[in-house]
């Protein structure tokens, strides 16, 4: 190492060496003392020299110290090469012992550093940093403190006694990182019990049943646990942080590595806190143009209930048109306050955060395709005014009372008590009958057939089935049932009955009675019903006598 031969060991000194060679890089020297003699070739001249800026930036070290950045070519040499003979120098210089004391002496051609009054290196304008507004003076004054603190930490690292008492400052504090590491993991596992114990006895209280059933209490602990673990774990990489620097700082050879970890990290937090600071008023306008998106949507909301609920009139809107209306104005205002809020929101000019928008609006744009489709017909259906909320209709096969007309689909209750949700794109493109919307002006006509011989008149057949209509309850009296002999078949003639409901949605009910009272009254009058085939007359009228049409099991 580089500070070899000058203390003789003691034999506890073999101690301190494994306790820092866990730091110490496997290659010694300070200086590149391990260099051949061809270096010298490159050393600098006192004398006058031509130096221009070429190459990259080199960077002198002592005893893992840096010491300066050279900049320039001079004689030919690059700043790699200067500054390897520079090393070279010092190591020499090292090697010789004395006072080493560093000094400046400033020339026109620029700053001279000298050890015991000799030439260690020199610095050109060219050296220095256009970017810092260096000047020659600075740059030397400062390069000169690097050096002396260097050929200090040299002289510290010769000294045993110095390295004991580090050694001993190192245990202690890795002791106490120890225990402090133990303390925190210790207490997590208390607070993590406590955060488990509080899921189970006052979650079920707090939250719907169906959340525990659904993710599990495991879940959830585990769910309010994270930012405690996060915690942490962010505390204890700040302890590992900390020991690390302060144990590096304790030996000269890595005391410029703790030095650095120590300023990255008051760098780090500094940087992290003036970026708080500097999002705190991006922050501040967020909230203001959110709490004024609320206030709007809370006023539309209002309007728009106040028009559903009749309370206020307006010409282009309705009791039907006005939820959906009001839910299309909260949705606008809020992306309005989103575009408005988004510049700012902290980061949001980054590209990470830009790639992210981009990302997620694709995959929108890719999944929402068939969304929009059905956002369009929900839309066309609601300002059309085709259905309504308590309407009997029927659509395809489906059959029943509309409860809820909404942007994706519409929700039937069936007359089996059946909740069917039919998508609105495919209402939009089928035949849909509405059997309420003329129920206050008359009623939707409900038909009914039978087929009857030829040889029972057709006037009694109309009446009987004005009888049986006028017997049923649910049909309305005006407009009145009609009866139309609709088709003269080969064997029967068709008689086609229509009624007008009452109430739409009881329509199986009314009809099963409607049905009934018509086979009561054709058996009243002994008249037989023809439906469906006719093979040829029977000897006798094919009709059930009244005196059995309550035979058992039938309860009159």
């Amino acid at each position: 190492m580089w500070f070899r031969g000058r203390v003789r060991w003691r034999a506890w000194a073999a101690l301190c060496a494994c306790i820092v060679a866990f730091s110490a890089p496997g290659q010694a020297g300070a200086a590149g003392s391990s260099r051949t003699g061809s270096d010298t070739a490159t050393t600098e001249p006192p004398g006058d020299s031509v130096a221009q800026v070429s190459g990259a930036p080199a960077v002198v070290t002592v005893a893992n110290r840096p010491i300066t950045t050279l900049r320039a070519e001079a004689q030919g040499a690059s700043p790699e090469e200067r500054a390897e003979a520079i090393e070279f120098r010092l190591a020499e210089i090292i090697k010789r012992g004395g006072p080493l004391e560093v000094t400046t002496r400033t020339r026109p051609d620029g700053v001279t550093v000298l050890v015991d009054e000799k030439i260690a290196f020199r610095l050109v304008a060219a050296d220095l940093d256009a970017l810092a507004s260096q000047t020659l003076g600075s740059a030397g004054a400062e390069a000169a403190d690097n050096l002396r603190t260097a050929l200090a930490e040299v002289r510290e690292a010769e000294d045993a006694q110095v390295l004991l008492k580090a050694a001993g400052y190192a245990l202690l504090a890795t002791a106490i990182f120890v225990l402090l590491a133990w303390l925190l993991f210790r207490g997590y596992q208390s607070f993590a019990r406590h955060v488990n114990d509080f899921v189970h006895r006052r979650l079920s209280r707090l939250l719907p049943s169906w959340t525990s059933q659904v993710v599990g209490e495991a879940a959830l602990g585990g769910l309010f646990k994270l930012p405690l673990k996060l915690l942490a774990v962010l505390l204890g990489v700040l302890l590992t942080y900390e020991w690390a620097a302060f144990v590096l700082q304790r030996f000269p050879y890595t005391r410029p590595i703790g030095e650095s970890l120590r300023d990255d990290l008051l760098a780090g937090l500094g940087r992290f806190g003036a970026s708080m600071f500097e999002a705190v008023p991006g922050l501040l306008f967020v909230v203001l143009i959110m709490l004024l998106a609320r206030i709007a949507v809370r006023a539309v909301r209002a309007f728009f209930n106040g028009v559903q609920q009749g309370l206020i009139h307006v010409s282009a809107l309705d009791e039907s048109t006005a939820r959906p209306t009001g839910k299309l104005v909260t949705t606008g205002i809020w992306l309005l306050a989103m575009v408005a809020a988004y510049p700012y929101i902290p980061g949001s000019s980054s590209e990470a955060f830009k790639g992210i928008g981009v990302f997620v609006g694709l995959m929108m744009s890719i999944g929402a395709s068939g969304v929009v489709s059905q956002l369009v017909s929900g839309m066309m259906l609601m300002y059309t005014r085709a259905l309504k909320q308590g309407e009997f209709v029927q659509i395809g096969d489906t059959e029943g009372t509309v409860k809820s007309v909404g942007f994706i689909s519409t929700r039937i209750e069936t007359l089996r008590r059946e909740e069917v949700n039919v998508p609105n794109s495919v209402i939009a493109t089928s035949v849909m009958r509405n059997y309420s919307r003329l129920a206050a002006q008359g009623g939707v006509w409900i038909p009914t057939k039978v087929t009857i011989g030829y040889d029972t008149p057709w006037r009694q057949v109309k009446a009987m089935l004005m009888l049986a209509a006028d017997r049923t309850d649910g049909i309305l009296k005006e407009p009145a049932p009609r009866v139309l002999q609709t088709a003269l078949m080969d064997y029967y003639v068709e008689y086609t009955l229509l009624v007008s409901l009452a109430t739409p949605s009881a329509k199986v009910i009314t009809m099963d009675q409607l049905h009934g009272n018509i086979q009561d009254a054709f058996n009243e009058y002994g008249v037989q019903i023809m439906s469906p085939n006719y093979r040829g007359d029977p000897e006798t009228p094919k009709i059930v006598p009244k005196e059995k049409w309550f035979e058992p099991p039938a309860v009159r």
